[in-house]
């Protein structure tokens, strides 16, 4: 097993207290190559305060050097945000000059020109960056460091550790652990009832003095996406719901099971053996050497180097993550491993988060700035080539049927527990428009998502979820779910043309040019689709669907 090594990131506090001096002195004024240091280096410390935090919610020095840097960040956003508007008042022809002076980060300028024209007056936006870091910034660390501390069970497990116990081969054990798990959550569900309110009511406001009608209006223009996009993509996989729904029916008829509950969902069929850590880089370090050796050789040093936390012990953050380093072009990875396929699953996502960091880490700090969509997309890429092959290579029939059901599981994830997200988020903020939402009033509307998503399949529901999930209250980037499925699915178009070989110049080429396009002229110029046409994403889909086909009739895997 693996601990983090993060001292070569900031060997003492005086160290970490330099470089915060040293983003100050660069915040002032409003030159645009000094505003691009200190961001760099203003992420160099988050990833660092970040790691920290997850390691040990407790820390209170690390929450103390959270809440500097949250205002801080405020700072940062309000210098951009006045640099935005001097481009916005600039004359066509000085601002077509000053591309040309910048070509090298032109697409972001442009981007930070559309900004200022998107959002509210500079009043507006210096007191709403003002108010943020110590009002709805800090709800996220609110909920980072009261989750941290919650203890599930008798055992007083963290949720890391319970969280892992959801997917338990034995029924019995799983069953148990989320009686416990929605125990847990019940028990402070009216702070976190609460958190979630105010969160929601902050953004409402912002959006209210913006004029923005539309609450996906932020997180599309974040994701640089179009609206016809996001929606051809959501009518492909409705199209193809009935397939995976077929899939969910017989893996309850495999399990003996009337219906699946919903701890069933992600349950293996019979006992799994534990893959010990070992074993599960050699996997993954070999899987990627088939597609693409450079990849393989760099997943190699992530794990040798100590750049990934992955023991298995309490006090620990929930989740999985990876953090970019721009300043010392490095990454860290956490996690809490436990030995199932998932887990596999899990560091083979962050390798391929790291990666993609790897492939930008030579360009302007600008341009290392891939959004949500793009970055899942290299990370559930890494997924894919570990799970595809694993498969192939399975020793047995039976061994072969747990890993396909492994890979459909998560695509049940992303189009449909993905979706249920979406869909509660959409209700959710529109019932706070009238006011506050109750703890029974938001578990209603969880349990409503989940029907509608998975087509009240299920046995049972999670009514908790919106308080167990921290994707709903992660500030600095709303909507956080929607770019999971995108992700997914432009990644299976990647796969499919990694296969016709010769891909890995190809894929660090996409990686590359993440932070400098739309996704829409990314997907055109590099796989030559159209993003906003159903076509593209039903090829996706196509392929998933045969692997369901697979599952209900094992004759027609491939040996």
């Amino acid at each position: 097993m693996t601990v983090w090594e993060l001292d070569s990131i900031y060997a003492s506090d005086a160290a970490f207290s330099e470089e915060v001096s040293r983003v100050k002195e660069l915040l002032v004024g409003e030159d645009i190559l000094k505003l691009q240091e200190a961001g760099m280096l203003l992420k160099q410390l988050d990833s660092y305060v970040s790691c920290l935090m997850a390691q040990d919610p407790s820390d209170q020095a690390a929450h103390v050097k959270n809440g500097e840097l949250s205002g801080l960040s405020a700072a940062y956003e309000g210098a951009l945000f006045k640099l935005a508007n001097r481009l916005a008042e600039m004359e066509e022809a000085d601002f077509q000059q000053l591309l040309e002076e910048f070509s090298e980060i032109a697409f972001y300028i442009e981007e930070l020109r559309e900004v200022a024209k998107r959002k509210g007056t500079k009043e507006q936006e210096e007191l709403i960056n003002a108010l943020s870091a110590d009002g709805y910034h800090s709800f996220w660390s609110l909920y980072q460091s009261f989750t941290g501390k919650i203890k599930v069970g008798k055992e007083g497990l963290s949720i890391g550790q319970a969280y892992n116990l959801l997917s338990d081969a034995n029924r019995q054990v799983r069953q148990q652990a989320f009686k416990d798990w929605n125990e847990a959550w019940e028990k402070d569900a009216d702070f976190l009832a609460q958190l979630l309110n105010h969160l929601a009511g902050f953004r409402l406001k912002v959006y209210e003095a913006r004029g923005w009608d539309d609450i996906l209006d932020e997180p599309l223009f974040l994701n640089r996406m179009e609206p016809e996009t996001l929606n051809a993509m959501w009518h492909a996989i409705e199209e193809a719901k009935p397939a995976f729904l077929r899939y969910l029916e017989h893996k309850a008829k495999l399990l003996g099971l009337e219906k699946l509950s919903w701890v069933d969902v992600e349950a293996p069929l019979g006992e799994v053996a534990e893959i010990p850590w070992e074993t599960a880089c050699e996997i993954i370090v070999e899987q990627f050497g088939k597609f693409h050796p450079k990849k393989a050789e760099f997943a190699k040093g992530v794990l040798e180097k100590q750049w990934v936390e992955a023991e298995d012990r309490k006090g620990k953050a929930a989740g999985g993550f990876c953090v970019m380093l721009p300043k010392s072009g490095e990454s860290r990875i956490f996690m809490t491993y436990k030995g199932t396929p998932i887990n596999v699953a899990t560091l083979a996502h962050e390798l391929g988060h790291a990666y993609h960091n790897e492939c930008v880490k030579d360009l302007p700090y600008f341009y290392q700035q891939m959004q949500m969509n793009v970055a899942e997309t290299a990370s559930t890429f890494g997924e894919a080539v570990v799970i595809d092959q694993v498969i192939k290579g399975a020793k047995t029939d039976e061994e072969r049927m747990q890993l396909l059901d492994d890979k459909l599981q998560r695509a049940v994830a992303y189009f449909m527990n993905l979706q249920a997200r979406l869909i509660f988020e959409k209700a959710f903020y529109e019932e706070r428009k009238q006011g506050f939402v109750s703890v029974e009033r938001l578990c209603d509307l969880m349990v409503a998502a989940q029907k509608e998503a998975y087509c009240d399949a299920l046995a049972d529901w999670d009514p908790y979820f919106w308080a167990s999930k921290l994707h709903f209250y992660y500030t600095h980037f709303p909507f956080y779910n929607f770019p999971y499925t995108f992700g997914y699915l432009l990644s299976t178009g990647l796969y499919a043309r990694a296969k016709e070989g010769d891909f890995g110049p190809k894929f660090d080429a996409f990686l590359a040019d993440t932070g400098q396009m739309r996704v829409e002229d990314l997907a055109e110029k590099h796989l030559g689709v159209d993003l906003r046409k159903p076509d593209f994403w039903r090829d996706c889909l196509d392929v998933l669907v045969k692997d369901v086909d697979k599952f209900i009739n094992p004759l027609s895997i491939e040996n």
